[in-house]
């Protein structure tokens, strides 16, 4: 696929389940993969197999599993082991971008809250000296779920693959001393499909019987509003599941229900943790109460492990019923206003034409002179979607505003004349000075009832809540001055923690 212009953010979110990566201003990740690493697990004995390789990553793993020793680097969040850490980094680089000049890029990099200052820095430092990135920023991943329905102020509930987060977000600052992590998440629901299916005799027995799980939970599973009175079910209300080997497992529809169950019955698997609403009520008592009515109205999801059916009604039900433990909410506190000017409008635009280029999926040389959009080899997509920035500026105050082909920071000329980034330095050349307003509407759902407090925001693609913030932030000209150069590391390396909310001021 056609690379997009030098200066254009480079989006890294890496997660305990999926990497995903692509480019700021793109309506989605151009890569999304598993975050595994597969070792060899038997030394080599086969003729002409001296050039295999030693390390799998992603996908290749996947495919590869049964004959590697598979491991999942991170780990509740948190980097468990750094060499494997270091091929993920190198596989998206290397393999998958392919970026000859990777210095031509910053980076966007998205991470949880609390993580460690020393932390922070060795990130940074191998992404500035090992893979020689000019300019970085690290990004709390809550805040790019609030900007990705358009919200700089809201509740994000991001339950991933490792861990839940109860993050209040105020005029774009993490409150972090309300900032609840909860051991609740996409694995512990693994966990409990499992002993669900194995009390009721069906055992799994088959190299890949993780994926399996996972495939049977994100397809099927969902909530019911009263577990107690679930409703009533056929005899005939049964899953059938067919396996590698060729055999059917019928899997009863209760179990369906009753495996995401853990989200709000942590008890199931011996948890004793807050469940989700009770994480919600705690983090609000962490805040002052002028706060409540404008956090409770822009409840924000993010993850696929929101993403099951019911799971908005059901938390809504739940939270309701505590909503008493506040005592009176008072009326919503004034916010100062952030966005002023005309709205930013996203509209799709084609990549840039090539005659060749690389299959992003098998890496196989296409020739694309005769039009063809697809990879003959593996069928993969050949063509970039592109999102071009409407910034609500006339043609005329572009015309007087135009780059003149010097770059005021580095003194050297830049050829593209379009270019809002100089591809030496990454500075924001000369544009029009903008304040970005909320995107619209039609970048989320909104499941509104305004005769009650409580509402839900739900991005179109739960999964990619994090990176789609960080597609859009990352398209505001006056977002890219918050980038840190290596230069400024050097010379102070706690440059990497500071508050970026100065953005939305």
């Amino acid at each position: 696929m056609a690379l997009p212009l030098p200066g254009t953010p480079i989006i890294l979110d890496i997660g305990s389940s999926y990497v995903k990566i692509g480019f700021a201003g793109e309506p989605g990740p151009r890569f999304s993969f598993p975050c595994i690493i597969g070792k060899e697990k038997y030394k080599t004995v086969m003729v002409d197999m001296e050039s295999a390789r030693s390390v799998y990553v992603g996908d290749d793993a996947m495919k590869m599993r049964g004959v590697l020793k598979v491991s999942y680097p991170i780990q509740r969040g948190d980097i468990m082991d750094w060499e494997a850490f270091y091929e993920i980094l190198n596989h998206i680089f290397y393999n998958l971008l392919r970026i000859e000049h990777l210095s031509h890029y910053p980076i966007i990099y998205s991470e949880h809250p609390f993580v460690p200052k020393e932390t922070k820095q060795y990130i940074a430092k191998l992404l500035y000296e090992t893979h020689g990135v000019r300019s970085l920023i690290m990004m709390e991943s809550p805040l790019l779920s609030n900007f990705s329905v358009g919200l700089i102020t809201g509740l994000v509930i991001e339950s991933g693959d490792g861990a839940t987060w109860i993050a209040p977000v105020i005029n774009g600052q993490v409150q972090h001393q309300a900032v609840q992590k909860l051991l609740l998440s996409g694995i512990d629901v693994n966990h409990n499909l499992q002993n669900l299916l194995m009390r009721d005799g069906i055992n799994i027995q088959s190299s890949s019987a993780e994926e399996i799980i996972k495939q049977i939970k994100e397809k099927n599973c969902y909530f019911v509003l009263d577990p107690a009175s679930p409703p009533v079910l056929s005899s005939s209300d049964i899953l059938t599941y067919p396996m590698p080997d060729g055999t059917i497992k019928e899997i009863p529809n209760r179990i369906l229900y009753e495996a995401p169950e853990v989200m709000f019955q942590p008890t199931m698997l011996g948890y004793n943790v807050l469940n989700i609403p009770q994480a919600i009520i705690y983090s609000l008592q962490l805040i002052s109460n002028e706060y409540w009515a404008e956090l409770l109205g822009h409840i924000v999801l993010s993850g696929g492990n929101a993403s099951y059916s019911g799971f908005e009604e059901r938390l809504k039900q739940e939270l309701t019923s505590l909503l008493p433990q506040l005592g009176p909410i008072p009326e919503p506190k004034e916010l100062s206003p952030v966005f002023s000017s005309p709205g930013i409008k996203l509209e799709s635009i084609q990549g840039i034409k090539k005659d060749q280029d690389n299959c992003p999926k098998c890496g196989a040389l296409v020739d694309l002179s005769d039009g063809k959009n697809a990879c003959p080899f593996c069928g993969a997509d050949m063509i970039t979607t592109q999102m071009a920035l409407d910034l609500g500026t006339d043609q005329q105050s572009n015309n007087n505003l135009k780059f003149t082909g010097i770059c005021p920071s580095c003194n050297k000329e830049v050829k593209d004349k379009t270019s809002i980034f100089c591809p030496y330095c990454g500075q924001t050349l000369e544009t029009p000075e903008i304040a970005a307003q909320s995107p619209m509407a039609g970048e989320f759902v909104e499941i509104d009832d305004s005769s009650e407090i409580i509402r839900f925001f739900v991005p179109d693609n739960l999964q990619f809540a994090i990176f789609n913030g960080a597609a859009i932030l990352g398209s505001l000209p006056s977002f890219q001055n918050l980038f840190i150069s290596y230069e400024q590391f050097q010379a102070n390396p706690d440059i990497i923690v500071r508050d970026i909310s100065e953005v939305f001021r």
